[in-house]
């Protein structure tokens, strides 16, 4: 595929001042994201044990994944800009509050208790961004809007972690959690930017009820398609860790992975705009993800193939992701746009702790570790929330 097939659509997208705004916004948000977690655990052993620095990062994981669907239940109600505001002003306390922790040699179970507390009050920028993007891309757009959204959340993956450990470790652990704060407040003032398109929500009267998401069956299946989706994701993770690791080459274990997340951008961009909002499309991309993942276990067989195969395994995973995003937008009930999109996030973040947890069973294994993703991914193809079909497009959310 040329790069001029692909071009159009995104020159589209980024003729829109709104939908540039919107993309410099998922951009400074989303690489505070790659950053939190070795930021936490860089911030919490400058001064305690890793087994502290552990349970601080486990404490950060349970804490926003508890309260994502709440958070973003709230910015459905109340506008994403206010709650991003208050959940920022508290997050950035509870990390310094961390941060001061560490440098006491306060208890680990203080150190834990705040970035726990961090998690909790995590702006929602991430759903809300995925639901804004629904809202002003419109049906011509949305697809490429999430397919670029998938780019820039691997992206913020790839360097997240590479900035935060060099200002961490070449500078101050408080380095690190300034730039992020800094980062996720630019994103929140963009947002804050945005017009209004409607001033309510059709269908919620002041002080009725508002849909409950998880009685639909539709959005049920489609969680667990993308937990299992997730788990092959964190599984391969664990899996490649594992193998390199086996082979005495654990040196060899980030540049992998890089590589998986490389082709997952590289096929976000040239494939997750193309693909229709249909059950076929989301089936036809998780199948090449499952493809890709039974071709990384076939290489594990001879090692020097793996790193020809790892960008071929990550290809289906950006727009599968993209794919699940923009179902999830089109299957919200009214006014829940952003709640939809963060239990989205939080099966997803569980999905791969599962997957982890079960490829570091079979770890002593490489090769069975390695089938256990690619199996992951095959039951996410199989799963009937591929058949979860398009509803007519409902007027956009309120930014604030």
């Amino acid at each position: 595929m040329s790069t001029a097939a692909v071009a159009p659509s995104y020159r589209k997208l980024f003729a829109e001042p709104v939908l540039r705004r919107l993309a410099v916004a998922d951009a400074l948000a989303r690489l505070p994201q790659g950053m939190v977690t070795i930021t936490v655990l860089l911030v919490t052993a400058q001064h305690a044990s890793m087994t502290a620095a552990g349970l601080a990062v486990a404490g950060y994981t349970l804490g926003q994944a508890v309260t994502g669907p709440a958070r973003g239940r709230l910015a459905d109600r109340h506008g994403l800009v206010p709650v991003a505001v208050a959940c920022g002003v508290a997050y950035a306390a509870t990390l310094l509050a961390l941060l001061a922790g560490a440098l006491a040699a306060a208890p680990a179970g203080l150190l834990a208790a705040a970035a726990a507390a961090a998690g909790l009050v995590n702006p929602p920028l991430s759903p809300g961004l995925r639901s804004l993007w629904s809202a002003h891309a419109g049906p011509g757009l949305a697809r490429t809007a999430f397919a670029l959204d998938a780019a820039v959340m691997n992206l913020g993956y790839i360097t997240g972690p590479v900035l935060a450990s060099a200002l961490a470790t070449g500078v101050a652990p408080a380095a690190a959690v300034g730039l992020l704060l800094a980062l996720t407040a630019a994103a929140t003032v963009i947002i804050a930017r945005q017009p209004s398109r409607s001033p309510s929500q059709p269908g919620q009267e002041p002080g009725s009820r508002r849909p409950t998401i998880l009685r639909s069956g539709q959005l049920r299946r489609l969680l667990l398609t993308a937990a299992l989706a997730n788990a092959a994701l964190g599984a391969t993770e664990i899996a490649l860790t594992g193998y390199v690791r086996h082979h005495h080459a654990l040196w060899a274990a980030g540049p992998l992975l890089a590589e998986v997340s490389a082709g997952s951008i590289l096929g976000s961009l040239l494939l997750g705009h193309r693909m229709s909002p249909g059950r076929r499309s989301l089936a036809i991309l998780l199948a090449g993800y499952a493809a890709g993942l039974g071709l990384l276990t076939a290489a594990g067989l001879d090692a020097p193939l793996l790193a020809a195969a790892a960008p071929l395994a990550g290809f289906c995973l950006g727009p599968a992701l993209a794919g699940l995003f923009g179902q999830a937008a089109d299957a919200a009930p009214p006014g829940s746009g952003t709640e939809t999109q963060s239990w989205l996030n939080s099966i997803m973040n569980g999905g791969a702790a599962g997957g982890a947890a079960l490829a570091g069973l079979a770890s002593g294994q490489p090769i069975a570790a390695l089938g256990l993703s690619f199996a992951l991914a095959a039951v996410a193809a199989a799963c009937p929330a591929t058949g979860v079909s398009r509803p007519p497009r409902r007027p956009a959310p309120r930014p604030e």
